[in-house]
Parts: C-alpha cells; sequence; structure tokens
C-alpha cells in the first residue's frame, strides 16, 4: 500500500466534514475523487499529502512515500526561469548533470576510481530517463498551454495563471510513487484539458485527483471515490457507470431502511401490546431480539441540486449582438484584430483557443469590462447583457450573499431574496456569510444567481464551470442548452461546449475564423476526435439504428423488471398478511393452550419468514434494475 486511512474524522468549526473515512490506496492506482461543494475532498487531499492532521482516526503511510503535489504558491525564486523550474522536478538528474559537468572539466586527472564513478553516473542517468527530461518538460509546458516563448522566462514575469499551469506541467514530471491534484483543468484550455487527461491516462504510478470534469473522468479510467456525508464510497470506473450505481446503492439503501424501520415498528408494536399481558415471554424474547439488531443508519440526503430555471427574460430583437472590425488587447499592445461576428437571437456561440490566444479578453471587450482598441461592439434593441467573470472580481467582498442578491434585484424583498439563495444552496445562515468568506465554489454559485436573477437575455459566460461540483455542471449545460437568449460561452469543458454550442470562432494568431460545426472547431486546434463506443456505428441494411435497437431493448428490459418487482411486491403483502395473522391467533388462549396447533402455526411462520426473506431479496434486486435501466435510458433519451 501507500497509504492506509482507517476511520479518519474531521470537523470545522464544530460541524463535522470526515465521518469514519476509510479507504487504502495501493501503488499505481488511479482514484478519481468527487462530490459536493464543501463536502471536504480538497481536506481529504490534504490529509493524505500530510498537510492537515485529522481529528480522530489513524493516517499510515509506506516508509518513504514519496508524493508530487501541485503547488499553489510557488516556492522557487522569481528569478528561476519556467523551464529549470520545471526540470528540478526530479533533481537528481540536475545533481548528476552537475557533476559529470565537474568530472569532464577534470578529465586530464581521470584515475581508474573517477572513471568507474562516470560510468556510475552515466548508468543511473540512463535508468532517470535524464536524456529525455528537456524534451519532456518542454512537451509538457507547451501542453498545459505554457508557448516556447515563455520557457526561458523568469517566473516572476508570470500572470496568475500561467504559474498556476506551470506548476502543473512540474508536479506531472515528478517522479513521485503519488500525485496529487486538486480540480487541475481550473485553469486549462480545452487542448490543455486533452493534454493532462491523455497524460494521466498514460501515468503508471497512483494518482488521487480532485475533479468535476466528466471528460477528464472517462480518459483517465480509474475508479471513482464518492465523498458524501462525510463518508466515502467507492464505484467502478466511467462517469455513467458511476451514475448508474450510486442511483441503484441509493436506492436500495433507502428501501433497506424503510424495511427495517417497519419491521421495527411492528415488533415494538407487538411488544407494547403484550409485555404486560399473557404473552410476556414473547414479548421479552421480540424485545431481546431488537435490542440486538444492528440497526441501519438513515442514508444521508442528497444536497438539493442548484435550480437553474430561467425566468423568461426580455424578448430582443432578432440582432442581438454585431461585431466589426474590433480590436481588443491590454495595454496598446493587440491579441485580436479585425474581430467581425453578428449574434442573432437564440444563436449559442463557443470560443475556442489556446490559453493566451485572447478569449477572455475579447469577452470582457464585449462585456464592457476592458475598452476595444479599435472597432465596434453594438447590442441590439432590447438587449440587457449578463456577464459571468470566471474570477468573480466583481463580487463585493464587503457584503453579504443576501445583499448581493438585493443589489442585483433591488426591486426584491429581502424573503423573496432569501427563496433565491435558497435556490442556489444558500439557505438559512449560509445567506448571510460575507463574499470575502466563501470558497471558489459558493463564489462561483453566487456569481451564477446573480447572473440568472438579473433575467438578461445575452450572456457573456467565462469559464463558468470552473470551482462547480459535478451535479451543479449538470445542471448548468441542461439550462444552458434551453436558455432562450443568446450566449456566447468560454469554457474548457469538452462536453459543455459540445452540448451548448451551435456555432464556433476559433482563436487562431491574432484572427477570429467563424467554424459551422464543433467538431471541426476542435479538429483546427488540434484536438483529437472522441473515440467511438463500440457498437456505435449502423449496419448496411439494418431496419433500427443501433441507439434505437438498445433503447427497445432497455424499455422492454425496464417493462419486465417492473412487472417483476409489481409482483413481488404483492406476494410479499400476502406473505406479511399470513404472518400478522399466525401473530394474532398465536396471541389467542385457545390457540397457544393448543400445544399442536401452536407448533403448526410456529413452524409455518418461520417457512413463511423465509419465503418473505427471498422475496424481499428478489424485489430489491428487480426494483434495482427497473432503476438502473431507467437511469441508462434517460442518458440515450
Amino acid at each position: 500500500m501507500l497509504y492506509r486511512l482507517s476511520g479518519v474524522t474531521l470537523s470545522f468549526a464544530g460541524r463535522p466534514v470526515l465521518r469514519g473515512v476509510d479507504l487504502q490506496h495501493n501503488p499505481g492506482e488511479k482514484l478519481l475523487l468527487v462530490g459536493r461543494n464543501g463536502s471536504g475532498k480538497t481536506s481529504l487531499l490534504r490529509i493524505v499529502a500530510g498537510e492537515l492532521e485529522a481529528d480522530g482516526g489513524t493516517v499510515e503511510r509506506a516508509g518513504g512515500l514519496e508524493i508530487s503535489r501541485l503547488e499553489q504558491i510557488l516556492t522557487a525564486p522569481a528569478s528561476v526561469t519556467v523551464l529549470d523550474f520545471c526540470l528540478s522536478a526530479v533533481p537528481r538528474v540536475q545533481a548528476i548533470e552537475r557533476e559529470l559537468e565537474e568530472l569532464e572539466r577534470g578529465a586530464a586527472a581521470r584515475d581508474e576510481g573517477a572513471m568507474a564513478h562516470l560510468h556510475e553516473l552515466h548508468e543511473e542517468y540512463d535508468r532517470l530517463d535524464g536524456y529525455r527530461l528537456r524534451p519532456r518538460a518542454e512537451a509538457a509546458l507547451d501542453g498545459v498551454g505554457i508557448p516556447r516563448s515563455l520557457h526561458r522566462r523568469p517566473l516572476g514575469e508570470l500572470s496568475g495563471g500561467e504559474r498556476t499551469r506551470v506548476a502543473l506541467a512540474r508536479a506531472l514530471l515528478a517522479p513521485a510513487d503519488l500525485l496529487l491534484l486538486d480540480e487541475p483543468t481550473n485553469h486549462l484550455d480545452l487542448l490543455g484539458a486533452a493534454f493532462l487527461a491523455s497524460e494521466l491516462a498514460q501515468r503508471e504510478r497512483a494518482l488521487l485527483v480532485v475533479t468535476h470534469d466528466r471528460e477528464l473522468i472517462d480518459r483517465v479510467g480509474g475508479e471513482i471515490l464518492e465523498l458524501h456525508g462525510g463518508r466515502l464510497e467507492r464505484f467502478g470506473s466511467s462517469y455513467a457507470r458511476y451514475r448508474r450505481e450510486r442511483e441503484a446503492r441509493r436506492a436500495q439503501a433507502r428501501r433497506a431502511y424503510e424495511l427495517q424501520q417497519r419491521e421495527i415498528q411492528r415488533q415494538e408494536e407487538f411488544i407494547r401490546r403484550n409485555i404486560a399481558g399473557q404473552n410476556t415471554r414473547q414479548a421479552q424474547a421480540r424485545q431481546a431480539l431488537l435490542e440486538r439488531m444492528t440497526r441501519l443508519e438513515a442514508p444521508e440526503p442528497d444536497l438539493p441540486a442548484v435550480k437553474l430555471r430561467w425566468d423568461r427574460p426580455g424578448r430582443s430583437g432578432e440582432r442581438v449582438l454585431e461585431v466589426e472590425n474590433l480590436a481588443v488587447g491590454w495595454g496598446g499592445a493587440s491579441l485580436l484584430r479585425g474581430v467581425n461576428f453578428l449574434l442573432r437571437r437564440g444563436d449559442r456561440l463557443a470560443l475556442v483557443g489556446r490559453n493566451g490566444s485572447g478569449k477572455t479578453t475579447l469577452l470582457r471587450t464585449i462585456a464592457g469590462a476592458l475598452p476595444a482598441l479599435g472597432g465596434v461592439v453594438k447590442f441590439g434593441t432590447g438587449v440587457v447583457p449578463g456577464f459571468y467573470d470566471q474570477e468573480q472580481a466583481d463580487l463585493p467582498e464587503g457584503e453579504t450573499v443576501l445583499a448581493t442578491l438585493l443589489a442585483a434585484r433591488p426591486d426584491w424583498t429581502p424573503a423573496e431574496a432569501r427563496a433565491w439563495a435558497g435556490r442556489f444552496g444558500f439557505s438559512g445562515e449560509s445567506a448571510e456569510v460575507p463574499c470575502r468568506a466563501l470558497s471558489g465554489g459558493e463564489r462561483s454559485r453566487l456569481a451564477l444567481a446573480r447572473l440568472v436573477a438579473a433575467a438578461p437575455n445575452l450572456l457573456l459566460l467565462d469559464e463558468p464551470t470552473n470551482h462547480l461540483d459535478l451535479v451543479t455542471c449538470e445542471a448548468l449545460e441542461e439550462a444552458l442548452s434551453e436558455y432562450p437568449g443568446a450566449l456566447v460561452l468560454v469554457s474548457h469543458d469538452r462536453r459543455l461546449v459540445e452540448r451548448v454550442a451551435t456555432g464556433v470562432l476559433v482563436l487562431e494568431g491574432e484572427t477570429v475564423r467563424a467554424v459551422g460545426r464543433v467538431e471541426e472547431a476542435f479538429e483546427r486546434i488540434g484536438m483529437a476526435s472522441r473515440p467511438k463506443p463500440e457498437g456505435r456505428a449502423a449496419a448496411t441494411g439494418a431496419r433500427r439504428s443501433p441507439e434505437e435497437e438498445e433503447r427497445r431493448k432497455l424499455r422492454r428490459d425496464a417493462r419486465r423488471a417492473q412487472e417483476r418487482a409489481k409482483t413481488l411486491a404483492g406476494e410479499l403483502e400476502r406473505l406479511e398478511a399470513r404472518l400478522q395473522e399466525i401473530e394474532t391467533a398465536l396471541c389467542d388462549r385457545a390457540v397457544y393452550s393448543d400445544a399442536r396447533r401452536a407448533a403448526e402455526l410456529v413452524r409455518e411462520a418461520k417457512a413463511l419468514r423465509a419465503q418473505r426473506d427471498e422475496a424481499m431479496e428478489a424485489w430489491v434486486e428487480a426494483d434495482d434494475d427497473f432503476a438502473a435501466l431507467q437511469a441508462r435510458l434517460a442518458e440515450l433519451e
């Protein structure tokens, strides 16, 4: 093993975050950690890394365990170059290079021992793949979106996002036993996210990654860990499979708990009626049985999903946004020139390009947050734009969640604002928290809440899924696909772009090119097509497509599973009714005084309970099958 967590607990300000987490991570295992915002994913990662001490339980680590962790604040001097910082991920290679250089300088004074040492150094250098370290570092920097022009620049000259991507490249290069990453796609573009997924999929050593990126989850192919209600649950690979298994397990846990509660209530009622009567011994026996029973915990309810429903925005004119010969950039230096496009009502446009190509700058210029260097941005009649800033820099840090919403909607009463906050996960006292105290995910939800409250008919969205959990990402994707207005979107989330965009602008060099199809845009920037699942290609001359054939089979199987569950439920009711009749009869003096008759009823009751247990197991299985089939159908339809 690399490390083992046993019964780990953690609380913040009296609120339990981890409640008995158990996990063993073995060499080479790839684990992907998911969960709602605030569930404790980052805290768990910090406990594994040794940066945070658990309140209870034990944390065991293998001797000599080496961990590579994405640095949030770079510890290297600001004068160190980008490339040298990445090369320092393998310090032994650098040490060997220095030693070889010294030995080469003293070549004339070599003796037999020096030659042997030189040979050993070269062998070790080969084992560490030292000759490929520099090209690998350059490729990693290129992959995460750091152009060659920055490789020789000092770290101190980079922006915050660039430094984060450099730190990610360095973490990928480190030959550690375990790689820990927390939402690594947040500062990447589409190509960077694809590169990261490929690197992690090919990595032979173990990793633990906190992520909300469904594409990354499927590409890496590791097992999925869900942190829910302070406990960790393990699922197989594939996001779709995880969703099906999760729903089936939740439903089974709820049913098992409800059935046990019903049985406890039935037994307690029998005890209450008979403890002081003629059936005292039976009542006492049942009381002892209840005391020995292992009680199931009530399943932890899922947090309510964010309710992203659009109030009908005011209708704009047909021509929503016109951009003519626009030039954008910083401090007089242009990133893009000659940008021209027309956005009509109902259009959903994605901006696609590498980090640094000007996507965010273009979006901020359209929103009016940056001045244009030239050209014109014209909004159509009745257009109400709404801008989502990925940095949430415009959130009022000293104001509460409630005050922020009331400022966006001064026509609301505090009760209306509080109800709106609750739709986005800010219920009760959490609506009174100031913005400066919010986590990254909470800030993103508040920014979305404020944006949706303003009812814009033109959305300008810059990386809206950053810091959101999977459930909220899916709710946002669904809402944007049904948005009645127009929108311009920048996102590294491939599935979001594929689902939402009706058109694409590809940013290359200083130019912008319109592309009709999302797949074509991906090809233009060098993204590989997603491999098609087996069985997707339709056979020539087939009467139904494979998709339709699968849906037809799923409907048939779901119908059969539902019918079987219904039949078994009826059988359970019959068995329960007969058992109740026997228990009532055994309370009758005339029956229990007849030893032979009482013995027959006891034997029948025993057989009925065995039948009931078998029927219960079969019913749970049939109901699980029905739920899983329905979930699969929903995915396909």
